[in-house]
């Protein structure tokens, strides 16, 4: 087997690994916990499904780290073509993407620290 098509295949597989876990987060769980319009009907359900909520935030932590993996496929399997071209996709696909992936997940943990009522929340009214 050629290297350039071992290197293909590593590239392929990992990039299939995406089909699996950014669907999770980014359709399912949205379809599922969130209702348009209703920010205390969606609270409510996240409060309810908080295993789902979380299992969510794993998958979104796992997706950022798969595409940083991907990248650095794609970065082996295209050097050889150009070099330039091959460094401002890794800025551009992985530099760029997989942190906006891991900043998600700090906003889904500050609405599932909301939803589950902290102490410190104690100061503000109910209403």
């Amino acid at each position: 087997m050629h290297p350039t098509d071992k290197a293909a295949r590593i590239a392929g597989a990992i990039y299939l690994a995406l089909v699996v876990t950014a669907p999770w987060r980014l359709v399912y769980i949205p379809g599922t916990l969130f209702v348009h319009g209703d920010a205390t009907a969606t609270a409510a359900n996240i409060a309810a499904h908080e295993t789902l909520f979380r299992l969510g935030i794993v998958t979104d932590l796992l997706t950022g780290v798969i595409v940083i993996f991907v990248v650095l496929a794609l970065y082996r399997l295209f050097k050889d073509v150009d070099r330039s071209l091959a460094a401002l996709m890794v800025i551009l696909g992985g530099l760029m993407v997989a942190p906006i992936y891991f900043l998600n997940t700090v906003n889904d943990a500050a609405a599932l620290l909301l939803v589950r009522g902290a102490d410190f929340l104690s100061v503000f009214d109910k209403p």
